[in-house]
């Protein structure tokens, strides 16, 4: 079981990044922390010597309107894109006119998150040793080694990211911009509301399905950020559909199935909607792209408040 179709938390990315880039023990969480706040406002990507340009043909890009007022809502992804090259201009001009700018939580609060184990046991012995073989052979033997004090949550972010290119976070380097702009800057959840999401959910069970599927895994993490390139929301949806088969396939019930969803995306997709509606006015959101695709998503709910939502082209 992935979460590649809801976009996974950026903090947890950076402190993934972190961990792996320890060279000798496992990565202390204050080391972590300080990581993340370090980089948690990214540089503004318009202060870099110019690059090749590739834009995104159909970002997943909308308007919302009501009461003659105007906000703009991108759907991100949270690794893969590079924002300095693929966001088109349009969008950045957006970003620039707006007088807020909100994304899902404040990575700067990231040393919140509890990713470390405090049960006096580790990471390999809960896996065993078949399990822990198979992590040691998908992200190498160092790297599993210094990830023998942290939860499953964490080796699981890892695997996710697999065939993925590194990227800048696009919501991190817009909330640099913004931040540089000074803008005013909302957060529309508390990181730990997050961190419990995909702790629940990313686990041990989910850690062991992860590597006995990582090929199919691979893949559609590969054609979900194809799909998002293209702006294709049919593709994204079938492949979500294709996770739910997989989730089933590894034991899980509808039930089971049903209750994630409310967790990582329906429930959560409610809760920022007051908050949407209260900076309604020349906002700019950024949030994962598949909060925004299918129903129960953020432009459902707001089509539903009388909204109205045109996908933006130019």
């Amino acid at each position: 079981m992935k979460l590649r179709n809801v976009g996974l938390l950026v903090a947890v990315l950076a402190l993934t990044s972190a961990a792996c880039k320890k060279s000798e023990a496992p990565a202390k969480h204050d080391e972590v922390t300080a990581k993340i706040q370090g980089s948690a406002v990214a540089a503004d990507p318009w202060s870099k010597p110019a690059t090749v340009k590739d834009p995104l043909p159909h970002p997943f890009f909308w308007s919302i309107e009501k009461d003659g007022k105007t906000d703009y809502i991108l759907g991100t992804m949270h690794t893969g894109v590079d924002p300095e090259t693929r966001i088109p201009d349009y969008v950045w001009k957006r970003l620039d006119e707006s007088t807020t700018f909100a994304m899902e939580t404040n990575l700067s609060d990231a040393g919140k998150l509890d990713v470390l184990r405090k049960d006096g046991s580790s990471l390999e012995a809960e896996l065993g040793p078949a399990y822990w073989k198979k992590l040691e052979d998908a992200l190498g033997v160092q790297e599993a080694a210094r990830l023998r004090g942290f939860k499953p949550m964490i080796p699981a972010t890892m695997l996710s990211m697999r065939g993925l290119e590194q990227t800048a976070p696009m919501d991190g380097v817009m909330h640099g911009r913004a931040m540089n702009q000074k803008k005013n800057i909302v957060f529309l959840e508390d990181i730990v509301l997050q961190g419990a999401v995909l702790e629940k959910w990313l686990n041990t069970k989910a850690l062991k399905d992860m590597l006995d599927d990582l090929p199919t895994g691979e893949k559609r993490s590969k054609d979900m950020l194809a799909a998002y390139i293209a702006g294709d929301e049919k593709a994204v949806l079938a492949l979500n559909d294709e996770e739910k088969a997989d989730f089933l396939k590894h034991g899980r019930t509808e039930k089971e199935y049903d209750e994630q969803m409310e967790d990582i995306l329906f429930h959560r997709n409610a809760s920022w909607i007051p908050v949407i509606e209260k900076i309604h006015g020349g906002a700019f959101i950024a949030v994962g792209a598949m909060h925004l695709i299918g129903p129960r998503s953020v432009l459902e709910l707001l089509e539903q408040k009388g909204y109205k939502v045109t996908r933006v082209t130019q």
